[in-house]
């Protein structure tokens, strides 16, 4: 015959059964994180990198400017520019908070509701901006380098501006929900929700 203590009480259990039944009762005392705790924890530990990227993007732009001559300038400027952007967009992982995963264990149903993607970085390396094309004729002088910069500046405008026709958000929002599905599968989620606002 084994002998089991524990704190407070004695009791004796007889061989195997005795063995089953107390695996069974440390099994029930020992119940694990919930799945709304584990999935909160885990949502934590992705939430210190701050940032999801989940789609970049390689953006050609013409950047061009026309500068007419007056009666009292002879002459005209024309420029163009090819430049190419990095964009990269995803979700910011920092403002999830935990009142937004609301979770069924009885039914292992989740739905998670994250933040709408959002543009990190455009990025337009110098190497990568070339002049096309330059024409001044008259007695006009060509494009100062102030100028050329400020119409660098209206092509990055013009990008941000055209980022919804180019669909960017829209991908980023459904490769966060590609990388979260299979994550909760994972976790023995059989109903998953996912959302954005």
């Amino acid at each position: 015959m084994r002998r089991f203590v524990i704190p407070g009480l004695r009791f004796v259990i007889p061989g195997l059964t005795g063995n089953l039944l107390l695996l069974l009762l440390l099994a029930a005392c020992s119940r694990g994180p919930s799945l709304q705790e584990q999935l909160v924890a885990r949502m934590a530990l992705l939430s210190e990198s701050d940032e999801l990227g989940t789609v970049e993007y390689t953006v050609r732009k013409a950047v061009r400017a026309r500068d007419e001559g007056e009666w009292f300038k002879i002459g005209n400027r024309r420029i163009l520019f090819s430049c190419t952007a990095h964009i990269k967009a995803g979700i910011h992982l920092g403002s999830i908070s935990p009142d937004r995963i609301v979770v069924d264990e009885r039914t292992r149903s989740v739905s998670l509701v994250l933040p709408r993607a959002a543009v990190f970085s455009i990025n337009l390396p110098p190497e990568e901006i070339r002049l096309e094309y330059e024409d001044v004729t008259g007695f006009r002088q060509r494009f100062s380098d102030q100028e050329r910069q400020a119409l660098l500046r209206q092509g990055e405008r013009e990008i941000l501006r055209d980022l919804p026709k180019l669909g960017i958000l829209d991908e980023a929002e459904a490769n966060a929900r590609e990388f979260f599905q299979p994550v909760l599968e994972q976790m023995g989620f059989e109903n998953i929700q996912i959302s954005f606002e």
